[in-house]
């Protein structure tokens, strides 16, 4: 009889086990999954601090992060099912809202002023000093509109400017061998171009007071059914832009590890940030010029999109009511 009921007992463990285990599976498997794409920049901070602390699984939702080294092709991969969210400036919305309007902003994740004109000066005096000179831009990225900008600001007749188009890995390279007078570039390729190009290399700050949005974007599926996992994506990357805005010391190596970046040009860039989750009316105009300046460059017989059509404020406006100022339906989402 005690043999027995030792072997009852034994059954009656296992199975306790076995149920746990099944238990643990299922509540894994119910766990929702995003897939993000971010690039290997200091902009993408808000989503690798909220993954290194555990920030999404503390919200309950899982997230598969996929770094690629510039923002450029992001978006191809979110119309291709790649990704379910991207993260790309604001620059990319407005001009891929002229082929289609699949897609949903759900949130600026940081503004910056972060595109520089790098030159070589032995052959470039500076910004006003580029009539007759070719510039190296990333094709399908927000450097010829920035360059459009600089130009207009410092009396440069846009039309005297030569115009080469390169990937953005191949950027400082073009200009090292001399293919170029100037680059407009970002980091980790700034300080890639600085060192191939040597002592006679500058650099120039092209925003002039002007901020890029660097954007949430979701496809509109998602956007349509989803709202309460893209809730708590947000909520986690409130808690993130929190570490990262309160303990930048502490983060500095976190964020360049993950992304294999230097600690130093992290640290050096990190003065043209401004983290915060936000929708805000600003954004709205920025968009609406970049837009008019692409119309009128590559579509004009094409009718200007309607932006409101593509901002989602719903998952934002649940968690954070306030930082949605962009003006909807009915005025503001502000209480």
């Amino acid at each position: 009889m005690r043999k027995r009921s030792v072997s009852v007992s034994i059954v009656a463990v296992l199975a306790a086990i076995l149920g746990l285990a099944s238990c643990q599976k299922n509540r894994m498997e119910s766990v929702p999954v995003l897939s993000v794409g971010i690039n290997r920049s200091l902009k993408s901070a808000p989503v690798v601090m909220a993954d290194v602390h555990g920030l999404f699984q503390k919200n309950g939702i899982s997230v598969d992060i996929k770094i690629e080294n510039s923002a450029v092709s992001l978006f191809d991969g979110l119309h291709e099912g790649f990704y379910d969210l991207v993260c790309v400036p604001e620059y990319q919305a407005a001009v891929h809202a002229f082929a289609d309007t699949d897609f949903r902003i759900i949130a600026v994740l940081n503004r910056n002023q972060t595109r520089s004109l790098v030159y070589n000066g032995r052959k470039v005096a500076g910004i006003a000093d580029l009539e007759r000179k070719s510039i190296g831009l990333a094709r399908n990225s927000s450097a010829e509109y920035t360059l459009y900008r600089a130009l207009l600001v410092n009396g440069v007749d846009e039309r005297t400017v030569s115009t080469v188009y390169y990937t953005p890995e191949e950027l400082p390279g073009a200009l090292a061998n001399g293919e170029v007078d100037g680059v407009i570039i970002w980091e980790p390729f700034t300080t890639d171009a600085l060192k191939l190009t040597g002592l006679a290399a500058r650099t120039e700050n092209v925003h002039f007071g002007r901020d890029m949005y660097w954007l949430l974007v979701t496809r509109l599926d998602i956007s349509a059914n989803r709202t309460d996992d893209l809730v708590r994506l947000l909520s986690s990357l409130e808690e993130s832009i929190g570490l990262v805005n309160k303990k930048k010391s502490e983060t500095v190596g976190q964020i360049a590890s993950a992304l294999s970046l230097s600690p130093d040009s992290l640290i050096l860039e990190w003065e043209a940030y401004t983290f915060n989750l936000e929708l805000p009316q600003s954004l709205l105009v920025s968009m609406e010029q970049e837009a008019l300046w692409y119309q009128g460059r590559y579509f004009p017989e094409i009718e200007l999109p309607d932006f409101l059509d593509i901002i989602d404020v719903e998952p934002l406006s649940a968690i954070r009511p306030r930082h949605v100022t962009i003006a909807v339906d009915g005025g503001s989402r502000v209480p």
